[in-house]
């Protein structure tokens, strides 16, 4: 307990020292201060959707999501963040990700690769698993069609050695996609195709999946920000995932970022 006031008490100095600092000296500890001084940038990010769908596979039951998120760059193209949201498919109750790389640009072609662990409290250590992943993308401005028209397209190419248990050795994930902007607006359009590719489904994994392999797409619509937040209406599918044909339907997005 001793030990503990001391802590307190050294947490309380520290937090009455950095508000001095700032309101008497006019030292700037702002986040752009901190990135200008060092490099490193700090933001956070809350979002709400009417359904949480990864990948075709819904996550909550087509019910509402919400999320919260907070990401540490450098400007060196280093990067870490965390992130978590609801879920209701399952007796797990949440989803929490811990994701770290690295991007860079080599001309006009983005580049990240990194690391996503997916992790769910309260379950077993086989459910947690680790996603390796490579994204390239690049934006294509489009001048002749009209000033501020552009395409942008990108592929993610991702594998986890683990997938939701031990009993499933190998999982391959392809996606590409494209997103235009609308001209004149601040609207923009999306289109994303994937697909999951589980290897050697066994045990309760293949009791729970009748598909090892599945395609699913998404179109989106993004309005841009309505009232502070970042609004999108999505329709999903998942041609042939398990054996209701499918899952399908629209849900809506909406996000800020701080």
């Amino acid at each position: 307990m001793k030990k503990f006031a001391v802590l307190l008490s050294s947490a309380l100095i520290a937090a009455g020292s950095i508000s001095y600092a700032t309101e008497n000296i006019g030292l700037d500890l702002s986040r752009e201060a901190l990135e200008k001084a060092t490099g490193i940038s700090l933001g956070y990010n809350a979002s709400w959707s009417s359904h949480y769908v990864w990948r075709g596979e819904s996550q909550s039951s087509k019910d509402m999501s919400p999320a919260i998120g907070a990401d540490l760059g450098h400007s060196s193209g280093l990067y870490t963040g965390v992130w978590t949201g609801a879920i209701t498919n399952s007796t797990i109750p949440s989803e929490f990700d811990w994701y770290f790389g690295y991007a860079t640009d080599f001309g006009p072609i983005s580049i990240d690769i990194g690391d996503l662990y997916y992790f769910y409290p309260g379950e077993s250590n086989e459910t947690q698993f680790n996603e390796y992943y490579l994204s390239l993308g690049t934006e294509i401005p489009l001048g002749m069609v009209a000033e501020d028209f552009s395409i942008s397209p990108y592929v993610y190419l991702a594998y986890a050695p683990k997938w939701y248990g031990a009993n499933t050795p190998d999982v391959f994930y392809t996606e590409a996609g494209v997103e235009a902007s609308i001209p004149g607006t601040p609207f923009s359009l999306s289109y994303t195709f994937g697909n999951i590719d589980v290897d050697d489904l066994e045990g309760d994994a293949e009791k729970a999946n009748t598909v090892d392999s599945w395609d699913y797409y998404y179109i989106s619509l993004s309005f841009g920000e309505v009232l502070g937040l970042d609004t999108s209406i999505t329709y999903h599918d998942a041609p042939g995932y398990k054996a209701d044909g499918g899952q399908d339907g629209f849900f809506i997005s909406l996000g800020h970022e701080w």
